[in-house]
C-alpha cells in the first residue's frame, strides 16, 4: 500500500469512527467515567415537575439543541485541529491526482465532494444534538449551589423539590430504554484530547460546569440523525421533550424538599405528593440543609 492510500484509509476511517451513517448498534459509552452503583444521584425540579412525574409515569427528557449550554456537541481545540490537518491533506491529494490523470486518459478524474468537507462535519455535529434527547442528573452529596440553580417556586430562587435515589437504582428502572447512563466528563476544551468515541460530544462538558456533577441519563434517536445525513435533508424536528414510561415510586428513596422552603412551602409540599400518591407520603424529608432538620449550633 503506497503512503497516499494509506493515508486516505487513515482519513476514512477517522471519519467513520466519529461521524458514519453506519453506527454500529448502540453500544454502552466506552469512555464513561467509573462511579459506584450505591452514589446518591439528585434530580433538582419545581413541585409542579414532581408532581407531572408521579401522575403521569413518565421521566421526561429535553432535546439537546434546545439546551442553555451552546456548546453542547461540540469538541476539543486539538480535534479541529486534526481535521482540518485531514481535509487538507484530502483536497491536496484529490488534486494532485487530477493533475496526473490529465496525462492518462485510461484514469478516472475524482470529483470534487458536493459539500465542503467543514460544513458537513459541523452540521452532522449539530444533528447528533437535533437526534438525541436527556435527563439530567447530579451524583454525589446534596448540593446548595444546585438547589439555587434549578429550583425556583414561587419566584425564590432555590425553592423546590429533589429526587433522590442510587446510580443502581435509576440505572435499572431504564434498562428497557435504550439509554446511555454516565457521568457527563469534564475537561478544558482548549486542551484536551480529540474524542474518540461518537457520543463523546454529547457527554462531555466544558470544566467551569464541573460543579453540576452531572449524571446523564441519553436517548440517541439514530433513524433521525441518519435521515438528517444527506446534504439536503428536510424533516420536522423532534419534539422538544420525550415522555418515557417511568413509575417514580418504582425508583426514589427520598423526595427531598428545599433547605429554603417555609412552613407553608413544606405543607404544601407534603400535601400535594399525599394527594399525588399516598405511598409517597413518607418519603417526603426535608433538606439536611434545613435548620428546622437540624438546628444549628452556636
Amino acid at each position: 500500500m503506497t503512503s497516499t492510500a494509506s493515508e486516505q484509509l487513515e482519513e476514512r476511517s477517522w471519519w467513520r469512527s466519529i461521524y458514519d451513517v453506519n453506527f454500529e448498534p448502540m453500544p454502552t459509552y466506552k469512555n464513561r467515567p467509573p462511579l459506584p452503583e450505591q452514589t446518591p444521584v439528585w434530580r433538582y425540579l419545581n413541585l409542579s415537575g414532581v408532581i407531572a412525574t408521579v401522575k403521569t409515569r413518565k421521566l421526561r427528557l429535553t432535546r439537546l439543541d434546545t439546551f442553555r449550554d451552546r456548546f453542547e456537541g461540540s469538541v476539543p481545540k486539538k480535534q479541529m485541529e486534526v481535521q482540518d490537518v485531514l481535509f487538507m491533506g484530502a483536497g491536496s491529494r484529490r488534486q494532485m491526482m487530477n493533475s496526473v490523470s490529465r496525462h492518462y486518459p485510461g484514469m478516472a478524474r475524482t470529483p470534487p465532494p458536493d459539500e465542503d468537507s467543514w460544513a458537513r462535519i459541523t452540521r452532522l455535529r449539530r444533528a447528533q444534538t437535533r437526534s438525541a434527547h436527556a435527563s439530567c442528573w447530579s451524583h454525589g452529596e446534596e448540593s446548595e449551589a444546585l438547589w439555587r440553580l434549578y429550583c425556583g417556586d414561587d419566584s425564590c430562587p432555590g425553592v423546590g423539590v429533589a429526587l433522590q435515589t442510587t446510580l443502581a437504582r435509576l440505572e435499572q428502572s431504564v434498562t428497557n430504554h435504550d439509554l446511555y447512563v454516565s457521568p457527563i466528563k469534564y475537561v478544558v476544551y482548549h486542551e484536551a484530547s480529540p474524542f474518540t468515541d461518537e457520543m463523546d460530544a454529547l457527554l462531555h462538558k466544558r470544566h467551569g460546569f464541573a460543579t453540576e456533577r452531572e449524571l446523564r441519563l441519553l436517548k440517541f434517536d439514530k433513524p433521525h440523525y441518519d435521515a438528517l445525513v444527506p446534504k439536503d435533508a428536510s424533516l420536522p424536528e423532534l419534539d422538544r421533550h420525550v415522555y418515557l414510561d417511568w413509575v417514580l415510586s418504582e425508583v426514589i428513596d427520598e423526595i427531598i424538599i428545599s433547605p429554603y422552603a417555609d412552613v407553608n412551602y413544606e405543607d404544601l409540599v407534603r400535601h400535594a405528593i399525599k394527594a399525588a400518591d399516598s405511598g409517597l407520603a413518607d418519603r417526603v424529608k426535608l433538606s439536611v440543609l434545613h435548620e428546622r432538620r437540624y438546628a444549628p449550633g452556636f
